[in-house]
C-alpha cells in the first residue's frame, strides 16, 4: 500500500459531498485518486493517529454545524484541533422532508420556511438512529453509505413524521414520493476539507489547489 499511497490521493467523503469535478480535474494533472465513503458519524476517523502511522486517507470532507466551529467538532471526537488543517470550501442550507401527502407538501415559496410550529406534534425521524454500524478502520466503508438517511427519508415518505437533512444529502437520497422544503429547524452546516498537519504533503496542497481555482504549479 505505500507504493499506492506516494501515487494516489486517498479522499474519504460523507454523504452529500459530489468530488467528481475536482477529482477530474486531479486526474488530468497526473494523480490518481481513491474515494473512501465513509458515514457522517465517522467523518473524522481518517484524522485520528494510527499506529503505525499511515495518514490514509490523507484528506477528507467534514460537515459541521454552522452555529458551532470545526474545532468544537473535532474536540468533541477527540481530536486536538492544533495538529489539523481545515479548509472550508462551502455552506450547507438544511432541508426538511416529508412526504408528498403531507399537509406541508403544499407549502409554497410565499410562505417562506418550514419553523418549528408547522411540524409541532411530528415525529422527527433522526438519521443517527438508523444509521450503519461505525467501521473501525477509515479505509473501510460501511456496509450502506448513507443508510440512517436514507431510511430517514424513507420513514418521511410514509407520512408518519419528517426529517432535517443538508440540502445536498437530500438530493442525494431523495425520492419521488416526498417533498424538499427549506426550513429554520436547522442552523445548516459548514463543509470543509481536512487533515493531520503530520501528513501534508505536495499531493494535498495540489488538490486544495484545485479546490480553490489555482493552475497547476501556481504559487499557492
Amino acid at each position: 500500500m505505500s507504493d499506492q499511497a506516494a501515487e494516489t490521493l486517498f479522499l474519504s467523503t460523507i454523504p452529500g459531498a459530489t468530488p467528481s469535478k475536482w477529482v477530474h480535474r486531479f486526474s488530468a494533472r497526473g494523480s490518481n485518486v481513491e474515494l473512501v465513503n465513509q458515514d457522517e458519524h465517522a467523518q473524522t476517523l481518517f484524522l485520528h493517529p494510527h499506529d503505525p502511522p499511515r495518514h490514509l486517507p490523507q484528506l477528507g470532507y467534514v460537515r459541521w454545524r454552522a452555529d458551532q466551529t470545526w474545532q468544537e467538532l473535532v474536540a468533541a471526537d477527540g481530536l486536538n484541533p492544533e495538529e489539523l488543517h481545515l479548509v472550508r470550501i462551502y455552506e450547507e442550507r438544511p432541508v426538511v422532508v416529508v412526504s408528498e401527502d403531507h399537509l406541508l407538501a403544499a407549502w409554497t415559496e410565499d410562505d417562506g420556511e418550514v419553523g418549528a410550529d408547522d411540524v409541532a406534534g411530528e415525529t422527527f425521524w433522526d438519521p443517527r438512529d438508523h444509521a450503519s454500524e461505525p467501521v473501525a478502520d477509515p479505509l473501510d466503508a460501511p456496509e450502506q453509505v448513507g443508510a440512517g438517511e436514507r431510511m430517514a427519508i424513507q420513514l418521511a415518505a410514509t407520512g408518519s413524521g419528517y426529517t432535517v437533512l443538508p440540502a445536498s444529502v437530500a438530493r442525494m437520497f431523495g425520492q419521488k414520493d416526498v417533498v424538499v422544503l427549506p426550513t429554520s429547524l436547522h442552523p445548516g452546516w459548514e463543509t470543509g476539507l481536512a487533515w493531520r498537519r503530520a501528513a501534508d504533503s505536495d499531493l494535498i496542497q495540489d488538490f486544495i489547489g484545485v479546490t480553490k481555482g489555482r493552475r497547476p504549479r501556481s504559487s499557492r
